[in-house]
């Protein structure tokens, strides 16, 4: 499907003086440029600005949970009391510093 767009001669009078004065010298000068250029009248291009921005915050801000590593780890002990927590990561220390125990002695012989 194409869509064929027509250049309108009289698209300067479709935007309001009180919307000019809203958008300013600048913004309202690049509107009434892309109502010529596309034909299209104000309102529809508004619309399709606010769409895209719309898709485009969606796409640059994802999920709180998924921002930082500090929320995906508030995450995982979210329901896990401070006695368990305690326990895990005293068990994982452990780990850790026997797991490095017995790779230095390996070192040394």
């Amino acid at each position: 499907m194409t869509i064929t767009l027509q250049p309108r001669s009289s698209t300067s009078s479709d935007l309001t003086a009180e919307l000019a004065r809203m958008l300013g010298t600048r913004r309202t000068t690049r509107l009434r440029r892309l109502m010529r250029h596309t034909g299209l009248p104000p309102e529809v291009l508004l619309d399709l600005a606010i769409e895209i921005l719309d898709l485009a915050s969606r796409r640059l801000s994802p999920e709180p949970i998924q921002r930082t590593a500090v929320g995906l780890g508030a995450a995982r002990w979210r329901n896990v009391s401070a006695e368990e927590r305690s326990r895990v990561m005293r068990k994982a220390a452990q780990a850790r510093w026997a797991r490095q125990r017995r790779s230095s002695g390996r070192r040394n012989r």
